[in-house]
């Protein structure tokens, strides 16, 4: 599907949210968020559709920064910053695995091929007199072909 006919892309819907609530959402150092954060967006934004939204936290809560400060027991915040509650365990283990799952989808740097050493130019072909002749006097577009003549050579009979 293409990005026209879902509406705006994940980067427009997140510039969205950091501007109304720039507390919350800072892409420069994450935090981890209220669970329930969207229902509070939708009860004070009613621009957003659900799908919108959607697709929105979840591209913020899978930024590897986000994952990385999901750590067991760090504070969770609401719209205005507030502490809202705390990562639980399994929070923080799902986020560690999460983690872990984008490194190993990184495409990993590949060398580059090593260059094969340049083979040396070769010599231009002597031009003799009889072609330096023809090119200028018999081909006024400059293009000359000349064909040589192959000798076969046979054996005697028996």
């Amino acid at each position: 599907m293409s990005t026209a006919s879902r509406g705006k892309s994940p980067a427009q819907l997140f510039r969205h949210l950091s501007a109304k609530w720039p507390a919350a959402f800072n892409p420069k150092a994450p935090r981890p968020l209220k669970i329930g954060i969207h229902q509070d967006i939708r009860a004070l934004d009613g621009e957003l559709s659900d799908d919108e939204l959607r697709r929105a936290l979840r591209a913020y809560t899978r930024i590897a920064r986000y994952l990385a400060r999901l750590d067991a027991g760090a504070a969770r915040v609401d719209l205005d910053g507030e502490p809202a509650g705390e990562v639980s365990d399994a929070d923080a283990a799902t986020a560690k695995a999460l983690l872990c799952r984008k490194d190993k989808q990184e495409p990993k740097q590949t060398p580059e091929p090593r260059a094969e050493p340049e083979a040396p130019p070769k010599p231009k072909p002597k031009q003799t007199a009889v072609f330096k002749a023809k090119k200028t006097a018999d081909s006024p577009t400059g293009i000359v072909v000349e064909t040589k003549r192959r000798r076969s050579f046979r054996k005697p009979m028996a």
